[in-house]
């Protein structure tokens, strides 16, 4: 009997570790999906609002829709089975997708008004799309993974969460991506219609997707799991064919800005490609410029800046945009000779 209440503290400990790694395991996947979107990272004052909102708003909005819905759905069935089924399938997707696609919807906005007034893009293509809806799919992912544990911890101890968290631990990232990267696109495309339509086929297809996990999850288990991890290949095509656009676009908008004396042509060489950029700031820190390299990377992210908003300039909103190219030579100007007019050394 003595034993007992030890074995009880020694359980206890475990859950807290395990919660814990599971949430240092969500902040390192949330950092490696930033750190993927090599061109224009997204500032960590938007990601993480949008993190925390998939934490708690939306599991508090999924919670008692799904709850309410699920016991109208056994009302009806008179087979718990039956209604959990249709509850995971039918219910949990469009409800869990629509609460985080939310947050993606206020982010959007709130990054555009701010790019704005200061120039740049906060909230703009794929990749920031996919950054996003992952920042608020981690938050969301935990939540709910904490929420199994506690739940079903007495009945199958630890090896849910540990399941969920090896193995489910993208999910719900992928799943609110596709959202994500239909807002992401708005600025991208011409067309009105498309403007609300892609948005709209985001969404559709992170419910479709997701039911189709758990439904397959429902029917077949571990089966799940290889779908998820498919869709994780498709997600690393996509990433890396976007990479390439970022590429071809700074590197087509640029060209002129050179001739008109806004950056050099060896900033021209190095701006296109992330390794040359980043060994550039190496030897920069190597040598204890520590100031330059502070300089040289705001000035490099405000080139970049210029070029993804020359490229959107040609779309709705043009006078917008092309007031936001003002402000960004005029940002690199202002980093390159400060504010008296003293030219920086590069």
């Amino acid at each position: 009997m003595r034993q007992r209440p030890r074995e009880g503290l020694v359980a206890g400990n475990l859950s807290v570790a395990l919660i814990g790694i599971g949430v240092l395991q969500t902040i390192l996947y949330l950092l490696f999906v930033r750190t993927i979107d090599l061109y224009e990272r997204e500032d960590f004052r938007y990601v993480i609002p949008v993190f925390v909102w998939g934490f708690t708003v939306a599991v508090v909005i999924s919670l008692i829709f799904n709850t309410v819905i699920g016991a109208a759905l056994s009302a009806l069935t008179a087979d718990p089975g039956a209604a959990s089924f249709l509850t995971a399938v039918f219910v949990a997707p469009p409800v869990e997708e629509t609460a985080k696609g939310l947050a993606l919807l206020i982010a959007f906005g709130v990054a555009s008004a701010v790019s704005l007034s200061r120039g740049g893009t906060e909230f703009s293509g794929v990749m920031d799309g996919i950054v996003y809806g992952s920042a608020v799919g981690f938050g969301f992912s935990i939540a709910e993974d904490i929420l199994y544990y506690a739940q079903t911890y007495q009945q199958v101890g630890d090896q849910v969460f540990l399941v969920r968290r090896i193995f489910g631990g993208f999910a719900h990232a992928a799943f609110t991506s596709l959202t994500g990267i239909g807002i992401g696109l708005i600025p991208w495309v011409r067309s009105y219609t498309l403007k609300l339509l892609l948005p709209l086929l985001g969404l559709a297809g992170a419910i479709l997707l997701h039911a189709l996990f758990n439904f397959s999850a429902s029917l077949f288990g571990p089966v799940a799991y290889l779908i998820e991890g498919l869709v994780l290949l498709l997600y690393a095509v996509v990433i890396v064919s976007w990479l390439a656009v970022e590429r071809r676009t700074i590197r087509g908008e640029l060209r002129e800005e050179v001739d008109h004396g806004t950056i050099s042509r060896s900033e021209y060489a190095i701006l296109p490609t992330y390794f040359a950029r980043s060994f550039h700031y190496l030897g920069l820190l190597l040598t204890g410029r520590l100031t330059e390299w502070r300089r040289s990377r705001r000035m490099h992210q405000a080139a970049v800046d210029l070029a993804f908003t020359k490229r959107l300039a040609r779309e709705p909103f043009a006078p917008t945009q092309i007031q936001k190219e003002q402000y960004l030579r005029q940002r690199i100007k202002e980093l390159r000779f400060g504010r008296t007019g003293q030219s920086a050394s590069y």
